[in-house]
């Protein structure tokens, strides 16, 4: 293991920012903790904990830019706090809405037709009936297609953030896609644990809206934006 040293990506980091790098280009190429810790020389267990790290980074963003104006917590926004990734000097409570946020703050998340997912078991019954009929969506939002998979527990919402697209057809029109993707990851796993499930939800939906970008290079943006404690 490295002695501390500097890693603008992690804070009081054992590993030097070189390898925490080359671990993350690895997740980025979805190779398995297994491979990432002969890959990189880094311990398995301490791979399994950045891993985790940096799925809670993801399932910080995915929240972040629901579709649905009741779960959007700007208090605990992580990125409107940062003025380091060039903010603009908004009110860090005022409500920011999705075009907003993304040119803003990260600059992604411009292509057209993204994924939302949620479990059903974390959805109230208002919560499940305003996803099904796609209510509550904030005003530039355009809902596409929303379909539940029963025997998953899960439900995901097929949209466009962009007005000029909305009576254009969107390659979320149809989620076969979505589901197809996530059943391939997660059936890697061999079984997710139940306390994981939602983790490795989110990292289904960040990867697949991001599917056509340089995940390597999202994922250190993201995790620059607010470094792993």
């Amino acid at each position: 293991m490295d002695s501390l040293a500097k890693n603008k990506y992690v804070r009081r980091a054992k590993i030097s920012e070189y390898k925490f790098r080359k671990m993350v280009k690895c997740f980025a190429e979805d190779m398995s903790a297994t491979q990432i810790a002969i890959e990189t020389t880094i311990n398995r267990n301490t791979v399994n904990r950045y891993l985790n790290e940096i799925r809670a980074r993801m399932v910080e963003f995915c929240e972040q830019y629901t579709p649905f104006e009741d779960d959007i917590n700007d208090e605990g926004n992580v990125f409107s706090q940062d003025n380091e990734i060039g903010l603009s000097a908004k009110i860090i409570n005022e409500p920011l809405t999705i075009k907003e946020k993304i040119t803003t703050n990260l600059g992604i998340l411009k292509r057209r037709g993204k994924v939302y997912a949620e479990m059903l078991a974390n959805c109230t019954a208002a919560k499940l009936q305003k996803l099904l009929n796609g209510n509550g969506k904030l005003p530039e939002v355009t809902v596409h297609s929303v379909n539940v998979n029963e025997p998953a527990g899960l439900i995901a919402v097929g949209y466009d953030s962009n007005q000029a697209f909305s009576d254009k057809p969107s390659y979320v029109d149809n989620l076969d896609k979505f589901w197809l993707f996530t059943k391939e990851r997660t059936a890697k796993f061999q079984g997710v644990a139940k306390h994981k499930f939602y983790l490795h939800l989110k990292e289904c939906e960040f990867r697949f809206n991001f599917r056509n970008d340089n995940l390597y290079a999202v994922l250190l943006k993201l995790l620059s934006a607010k470094p792993i404690s």
